[in-house]
């Protein structure tokens, strides 16, 4: 009878153990995130488990994907990141010219049973790291489709473009051509920052040359249009001067007719009706 126990216990803990071994038992799914049944027998289940504990059966494997906003950074300074090395994106530009860029990308998984049920079948889920498919993600999927938006970008843009002038438009253009990737993936892309541009030395002094050689012309265009707008202004107080000095002459001429109007009015009212000359009866002008 012992024997018999003895055996019976056995088995119920080597049952216990494969049970163990196998992955069977209760399971934590965090906040922030949702978990997903695959069944062996029947596939993925379309019934997202929210956060709470859950029996996971020996047929069975949870797989549990964060839905709040993630960040792959790609970056040159090796205390961020996932690489602890430069990690930064290299862009090529229409000169053919290589650039480091120091990158973030801002996305998340939507927590609704479409979304996840095509990241599950876009991805699977990894065999070295079935528990963390995210990783698996970003690391296989997320840097490659990074790095071809950026280039598909910077390959349109020259040098001077990208680090001045269409500085702004660089992380929107990059938004627009990875958003409908991660969508096809069952991923929403939130927002790409392109944090740095790391040009070489050589190219830094070639465009200070010619900010400088553009400022240069600038000024000289300015120096010009004032020269220009003095020469009109001139021109114009000669001829307000020259149109002052026709109004006042005409003034004069007016004036010297009604002097001589006003002193014939008075000789002709102290007129005695005689003539002041002998032989004359006509009334003389003055």
């Amino acid at each position: 009878m012992r024997r018999k126990h003895n055996y019976r216990i056995g088995l119920l803990g080597l049952f216990g153990i494969l049970l163990f071994s196998s992955g069977c038992g209760f399971h934590q799914i965090p906040p922030g995130s949702v978990g997903v049944k695959f069944n062996g027998a029947s596939g993925v289940s379309h019934q997202l488990l929210r956060p709470e504990v859950v029996w996971v059966g020996w047929n069975e494997r949870l797989i549990i994907y964060p839905t709040n906003i993630q960040q792959a950074v790609f970056v040159q300074s090796a205390t961020e990141g996932d690489k602890r090395k430069d990690d930064s994106v290299q862009a090529s530009t229409k000169e053919g010219a290589v650039l480091p860029v120091d990158v973030t990308v801002s996305y998340r998984i939507p927590a609704d049973t479409e979304s996840i049920t095509q990241v599950f079948n876009t991805f699977g889920t990894p065999s070295d790291d079935p528990d963390h498919p995210l990783h698996y993600i970003q690391s296989n999927f997320v840097r490659w489709a990074t790095i071809v938006a950026v280039n598909d970008v910077s390959s349109k843009h020259s040098i001077f473009d990208l680090i001045s002038v269409h500085r702004a438009q660089f992380g929107p253009e990059v938004k627009a051509s990875l958003a409908p990737r991660f969508a096809s993936w069952g991923l929403k892309l939130e927002d790409v920052l392109i944090r740095e541009i790391h040009p070489p030395q050589e190219i830094v002094n070639k465009i200070m040359e010619q900010q400088q050689a553009r400022s240069e012309l600038q000024r000289v265009n300015i120096q010009k249009q004032q020269a220009v707008t003095e020469a009109q202004t001139l021109i114009i107080d000669a001829q307000k001067e020259a149109e002052q000095n026709r109004l006042l002459s005409l003034q004069g001429d007016q004036a010297l007719a009604l002097k001589k109007l006003e002193r014939r009015r008075i000789f002709t009212e102290r007129w005695d009706g005689k003539s002041g000359l002998v032989g004359d009866s006509v009334i003389p002008r003055f």
